[in-house]
């Protein structure tokens, strides 16, 4: 937009004078308006330059505080007034209250008349923005076809930096230097220099949704909304030394096409991402034997991020469930920005890490290929940090290591049935390690109607004994296959002679069929005698 500064730069104008010093000159002029009327404010509208002869304050300057006041309360760019035939110059009070307000009063010379320097000032904001529109649309057209042909980010800020002479860097969500023009390479004390002025917009005023750019710092900030909800941030250096015909549009068009080129790279990544987080699914699901055979396919597995180690562990990091959020674009969104997040959280950690998306369940398999006796605190530190740049919480579920790769999709499982453990019971930012399950917990997993046939098939008359001496049978047996088939021992837990036990015990074998002691049958014996206990008919 053009501002007065604009206007006054130009030899064309350059008689017209600022009268008072603190006037602000980097007011926008959209229109120039005459006027001889003290009602003006009822008739004008905002961004609008003022030229009258002063006529009706020939006797009463008083009179020009209160236009002044009410032009700059409806944000009018200034008041010029043409001093000869009315007013021959102005009172100091006068002067005194435009300084107060920065409110700009330029004097009109007398070889000036207002209709002519109403019609030169129009004149040359049209031309002017109509110059700024096709200089801004050069660039979208140029940027445009970069795109077009593929070429990357770094390429596209570097020839925006040329094409408006002044430095440009471009920040991530995660406010990390993506791309930065050349101008930063020959003074890299520059790029702190940046951060730290980022980091002071982010605390500011300036970062509100309302607040436009404005050209009056050495900086200027734009958001790149490529995302939503994570948007990149555009840094403009040197805005001083912007000249005409950059604008606030030719910065815009810049951003439009840069957020263009950012979504385009990520639906490619994510397209790539998948095919990696398929393949990965797919091993998991593999038979050890499969998986045995796999390993002399190197190039295939390094292609998605697996290489050949004797030490593997698997970690399952999900996104805790926040109450009351169902907007899927930001969910989608913080899916997205979180995998990437972590991609540059654990490889700072390690390059071997290997990071997987499970978009269904939007959890992350973290892929351990180097051992780190640190990886829990780890966990607690990436969990930490994660609350920085995201409003929401991370947990994770640990499987144990394995050794080789046929028995990766065992601590797989493990880190799943660690975190299911937790989040099941809506627990939240949590850390769990994998605990094996008991032979009870273990038999709870299998369903009634398959257990029970077990039960009935094992122990025969046993498994659910009506008679008492069916009972004194089920009860001996149980004490002799805890005791390790020790008669004596179990003589002397149930109080009864040596003989007797041996003669139950003989009597359950003629029952069952076989003998109790036997390796084959004595583990299903105990589990059965076991399971019976848990289930009833």
């Amino acid at each position: 937009m053009t501002t007065l500064k604009d206007i006054l730069s130009v030899l064309q104008f350059s008689d017209l004078t600022l009268l008072n010093a603190q006037g602000d000159l980097e007011r926008t002029v959209e229109m120039v308006d005459i006027t001889e009327t003290p009602d003006i404010k009822n008739f004008t509208t905002p961004h609008s330059f003022i030229v009258t002869t002063g006529m009706n304050y020939k006797d009463n300057q008083s009179g020009l505080i209160s236009l002044i006041r009410e032009l700059n309360d409806i944000e009018v760019a200034g008041l010029g007034i043409k001093l000869s035939r009315f007013l021959k110059k102005l009172d100091d009070e006068v002067i005194a209250f435009a300084n107060k307000l920065k409110f700009p009063i330029i004097e009109i010379p007398e070889s000036w008349n207002l209709g002519s320097i109403t019609h030169h000032i129009s004149s040359f904001i049209l031309d002017e923005e109509t110059e700024k529109l096709h200089f801004a649309l050069d660039i979208q057209k140029e940027l445009n076809e970069m795109l077009i042909q593929g070429l990357n980010l770094n390429m596209m800020i570097e020839r925006l930096s040329r094409l408006i002479k002044v430095p440009v860097m471009l920040l991530d969500p995660f406010h990390e230097v993506q791309s930065l023009s050349q101008h930063f390479h020959q003074h890299s004390d520059q790029v702190q220099k940046n951060l730290n002025y980022f980091r002071r917009y982010l605390n500011s005023e300036q970062s509100k949704e309302s607040q436009q750019p404005v050209f009056q710092d050495n900086y200027v900030i734009f958001k790149v909304p490529a995302f939503k909800y994570f948007p990149y941030h555009l840094i403009i250096s040197n805005v001083n030394m912007l000249n005409y015909p950059i604008s606030l549009l030719t910065i815009e068009q810049a951003v439009n096409i840069l957020s263009l080129a950012i979504y385009k790279n990520s639906k490619i990544e994510e397209a790539e991402q998948q095919d990696t987080d398929h393949f990965f699914s797919s091993l998991m699901s593999e038979q050890p034997n499969n998986l045995i055979s796999l390993t002399q396919h190197t190039d295939l597995l390094k292609k998605y991020h697996i290489r050949t180690s004797d030490f593997y562990q698997v970690i399952i990091c999900g996104i805790d469930k926040e109450k009351n959020v169902e907007n899927n674009i930001y969910l989608n969104e913080l899916y997205q920005m979180t995998f990437k997040w972590l991609a540059h959280m654990f490889h700072n950690i390690d390059p071997t890490i290997s990071i997987y998306m499970s978009p269904g369940q939007r959890r992350f398999t973290i892929l351990l290929q180097t051992g780190h006796h640190y990886y829990l605190e780890y966990c607690k530190y990436i969990q930490k940090e994660y609350q920085n740049f995201f409003d929401s919480t991370l947990s994770f579920g640990i499987g144990n290591e394995v050794s080789e790769l046929s028995q990766l999709p065992l601590s797989y499982f493990e880190a799943n049935e660690a975190y299911d453990n937790k989040y099941e019971r809506g627990e939240k930012e949590f850390i769990e390690l994998y605990k094996s399950k008991s032979v009870e917990e273990l038999l709870q997993l299998i369903p009634t109607n398959k257990l029970k046939p077990f039960i009935i098939y094992t122990l025969g008359p046993l498994a659910y004994p009506k008679t008492t001496k069916e009972k004194e049978l089920k009860y001996t047996l149980n004490v002799y296959m805890e005791n390790q088939c020790d008669l004596t021992k179990t003589s002397e837990d149930i109080f009864i002679h040596r003989n007797t036990v041996k003669y139950r015990i003989k009597k359950c074998e003629e029952i069952l069929g076989r003998p109790v002691e036997s390796p084959d049958t004595s583990l299903g014996i105990r589990l059965a005698l076991f399971a019976s206990e848990k289930i009833t008919l």
